[in-house]
């Protein structure tokens, strides 16, 4: 996913317990920034990866004719297990 694509909420996502109101929301991605590495000589390749910044993506969603802009990160869609976002494909 970059930004300008087009994407809904999965399948998988409006289907679980809850979530069932996101089914029709369209949206765009405004921005989408990859976690910036931790080069850090003093840390080991794991203590790298867990200081390194996180993964982001600014989304416009349209919501019943209105728009709203929301931010996700990865330490809200690494915790499901299942992806929560598909692109629309025109």
């Amino acid at each position: 996913m970059k930004p300008g694509n087009l994407i809904k909420f999965s399948k998988e996502h409006a289907s679980s317990p809850g979530h069932d109101y996101v089914e029709g929301w369209i949206g765009i991605i405004l921005e989408f920034t990859a976690g910036a590495p931790c080069l850090d000589p003093d840390f080991t390749p794991a203590e790298q990866h867990f200081h390194r910044g996180k993964d982001e993506m600014k989304v416009a969603w349209t919501i019943h004719g209105e728009m709203h802009i929301m931010d996700y990160d990865e330490l809200w869609w690494n915790k499901l297990d299942y992806e929560p976002f598909e692109v629309i494909e025109l």
